[in-house]
């Protein structure tokens, strides 16, 4: 069945008269009288009263108008939803990332991309946890996302690297360490404020590269990286973080690099089943360019 047929007939109901449907839709009227011989003829039922004064229904019509209304808005939500989905498909890119990359980076990748592809919309999800941030890609609610490596977590994703984020130690401003590297093993015993939601399987293996076992008292945290920086600040204990977080803190704490150096690789992160998707590839080459600008590598 048309649905125009049977959009053009309830306009006509509303109306008053076929002529005046007609008019609005730009129809002859003889146009219009045919498209509503052809409505009767393909339900096979009279639907339409006509007379000089104007159009009504049937019996049978008046029937059939409620299902008849439904079946146009039901035409209208599927043609939105196509359209929806279409929409998506060509101009939208769902990306995630965490907030230090969010502040630090994509600020410039976003201009590069309205630069070189203005006509994809970025949509930007912000993460506070790795495992918020690797599921949404894996589910598909993310197209892909700009994320640390922990593949061994996460297998199954496909990876493209952009740089190594050192990790350096925080400790408050008054730690009375006279040194320009920290040694790891300088954290055993210590308060440490250990950040959680995926993060510290970046950090759980620097503590341990040390030519001897460091063992800090470590204190799991759900805390932001702002909020441990502050807590270091106040010399309630230290912790490592990476130099692409430290870069927004300004609380009164001394960043060090560590000995032995220590690192989280950053990367983009996306499903098998978005290798080809041109979107993504447009995001990896913008992003990619971005950085090396960003680091004097291009």
């Amino acid at each position: 069945m048309d649905t125009q047929k049977v959009k053009a007939m309830l306009l006509a109901l509303d109306k008053g008269s076929l002529t005046a449907a007609a008019e609005e839709l730009g129809y002859t009227q003889s146009g219009m009288t045919h498209m509503m011989n052809a409505l009767e003829d393909d339900i096979g039922l009279k639907l339409l009263e006509r007379s000089k004064t104007g159009v009504k229904l049937s019996a049978e019509g008046t029937e059939l108008c409620g299902e008849l209304r439904r079946l146009c808005e039901l035409a209208e939500q599927i043609e939105q939803k196509v359209h929806e989905i279409k929409r998506r498909e060509i101009s939208t890119l769902r990306l995630g990332a965490y907030s230090s990359m969010a502040r630090q980076w994509l600020p410039a990748i976003l201009t590069e991309m309205r630069r070189v592809c203005p006509e994809i919309e970025v949509s930007v999800t912000m993460f506070s946890t790795v495992d918020l941030c690797y599921n949404a890609v894996r589910e598909g609610s993310l197209d892909c996302a700009i994320a640390s490596r922990v593949s061994r977590v996460y297998p199954g994703m496909s990876w493209i690297h952009l740089r190594n984020d050192p990790l350096v130690a925080v400790l408050p401003a008054d730690y009375p360490f006279e040194g320009t590297v920290f040694p790891v093993e300088n954290f055993d015993g210590q308060e440490f404020f250990m950040p959680a939601g995926g993060f510290e399987l970046d950090i759980e293996p620097a503590l341990a590269s040390g030519e001897k076992k460091s063992s800090p008292i470590i204190r799991y945290t759900n805390l932001d990286d702002g909020s441990i920086a502050s807590m270091v600040a106040h010399g309630l204990g230290v912790t490592v973080l990476s130099d692409l977080v430290m870069q927004s803190i300004s609380d009164r704490v001394t960043a060090l690099p560590l000995e032995p150096s220590a690192y989280r690789e950053l990367g983009i992160i996306y499903g098998d089943n978005r290798t080809k998707d041109k979107n993504v590839s447009r995001l990896i080459d913008c992003t990619k360019k971005t950085i090396a600008k960003m680091y004097g590598e291009f």
